[in-house]
């Protein structure tokens, strides 16, 4: 009791507003609009038949016909944004250094037949990168930052012209943002987006990726193109540079290890007001996958939780392999 009063006190009790799920559910602060999860697939050349996809849980080798089964049943599921990986044969991967040598036919008419499916029922975002087009699986060409950024250019008009809402270079290179933006507005292509791997760091957590896009190096490694995961002076310069060239939506990649990064860009004085989004990469996705299996979680709830993560440290979208279960959940 309070002397001065005569009333009674309690200590602060935090937990009234955690004693049931309708009152924490009414207290929530973080939420997941279904529309700004972004559901990867994997699209293969030559491929007959879906597969599984062994290094990734959930997730298959698709043909055409079963990526457009899949976006309908996304759809039912309120998630209508996805980013394609296309996968050419073996047997298309090039070892010249020739721009005329790099043809695309492939990509645009899965692009153009997605697209004239689903029309503007979808956003149809688009990797961008070479990695799985080059006979050494590396992201450039030659070793020539200005002879990739030519041929990406070349690619992003290609897939804008098939029907990609939002063309997304992710292989680091110096100048690629300009370079694509200027193509495609040259061309008539003003009304695409570009969302930049701006951020995108040499991590170890690509490895379940590299085996599903068949694009791990034969040689070598990224590391003097892609981020070191010690300098985060590099991932806010790179955002701010691509915003100057004309990127409309930045990316941190991976997302669950790089949240400061998240955090610092989304509320850097310049790039606080672009839209943000982060790539929860296959090694992240499958690591609590693994866990679950192991019965050391339960995935449904550790994967949420590692969704609001992302969300709370401030990115706008979300890439993750699991958009139609987290759409389920949220």
């Amino acid at each position: 009791m309070d002397k001065k009063t005569n009333q009674l006190t309690s200590p602060l009790t935090l937990r009234r507003g955690r004693r049931n799920k309708k009152i924490r559910d009414l207290l929530s602060t973080t939420f997941i609009p279904t529309s700004s999860l972004i559901q990867p697939y994997f699209i293969y050349q030559g491929l007959k038949n879906s597969e599984e996809l062994g290094s990734i849980a959930g997730q298959k080798k698709h043909t055409l016909h079963s990526v457009i089964k899949e976006i309908e049943y996304a759809l039912t599921k309120k998630v209508s944004s996805f980013l394609l990986f296309i996968v050419p044969e073996q047997s298309k991967k090039i070892a010249s250094s020739n721009i005329s040598d790099f043809h695309f036919d492939f990509d645009a008419e899965t692009i153009r037949q997605i697209k004239n499916t689903f029309k503007d029922d979808i956003v149809l975002f688009t990797d961008l990168c070479l990695c799985s087009n080059t006979a050494d699986g590396h992201c450039q060409v030659a070793n020539d930052n200005d002879l990739t950024v030519k041929i990406l250019s070349k690619k992003a008009l290609i897939y804008a012209s098939a029907g990609a809402d939002v063309i997304s270079p992710s292989d680091m290179m110096d100048g690629r943002i300009k370079s694509i933006r200027n193509n495609l507005d040259l061309n008539g292509y003003n009304d695409r987006s570009i969302m930049s791997y701006s951020s995108k760091f040499s991590s170890n957590f690509y490895g379940p990726f590299r085996a599903a896009a068949e694009s791990t190096p034969s040689h070598g490694d990224r590391k003097s193109y892609q981020l070191d995961p010690r300098n985060v002076g590099d991932a806010v310069r790179s955002s701010l540079r691509d915003i100057e060239e004309g990127a409309d939506i930045l990316m941190v990649k991976p997302a669950t290890l790089y949240l400061d990064i998240i955090y610092r860009i989304k509320n850097h004085q310049v790039s606080k007001d672009f839209p943000l989004a982060a790539y929860q990469v296959s090694g992240e996705y499958q690591s609590l996958h693994l866990m679950a299996k192991e019965n050391l979680l339960n995935f449904d709830d550790a994967y949420l939780e590692s969704l609001y993560s992302i969300r709370r440290a401030g990115a706008d979208l979300i890439i993750t392999y699991g958009a139609t279960n987290g759409a389920t959940n949220v």
